[in-house]
């Protein structure tokens, strides 16, 4: 019989779930930023910068950015909220802003993005 197989996690992968722990746990704060999370997870602001960049291929604020509109993309998709409360829960001050960064990454406005997916969920 084998022993039970042993996870090791490396530092990056560690430092990736603290990063991503914290965001989940304060995506609705508009005021969540590179300092915040830099100071949550330990590190000096420019230190994290060059970890995520290195990890992600992404700078923190455009990390941060991506995880915020992929919930909200999540949330147009499985919930019926509106757009503006999707804005809000994903920590977005102003839902133009929004709807500007939100067509930026996935080429559509969250309201065609929400009307094709719940479409596609009702049928």
């Amino acid at each position: 019989m084998f022993p039970p197989e042993i996870k090791v996690e490396t530092g990056d992968e560690q430092l990736l779930q603290k990063v991503v722990q914290c965001l989940q746990e304060h995506i609705a704060d508009p005021q969540l930023s590179v300092e915040f999370l830099s100071r949550q997870v330990a590190m000096s602001r420019s230190s994290l910068y060059a970890k995520i960049l290195e990890i992600t291929g992404e700078t923190p604020v455009e990390y941060i950015r991506s995880f915020k509109l992929d919930r909200a993309a999540a949330l147009l998709e499985k919930t019926d909220l509106s757009i503006a409360e999707v804005a809000y829960q994903t920590g977005f001050s102003a839902p133009n802003y929004f709807a500007r960064t939100f067509k930026a990454r996935f080429n559509l406005l969250p309201s065609e993005y929400a009307a094709q997916k719940r479409s596609e969920r009702k049928s």
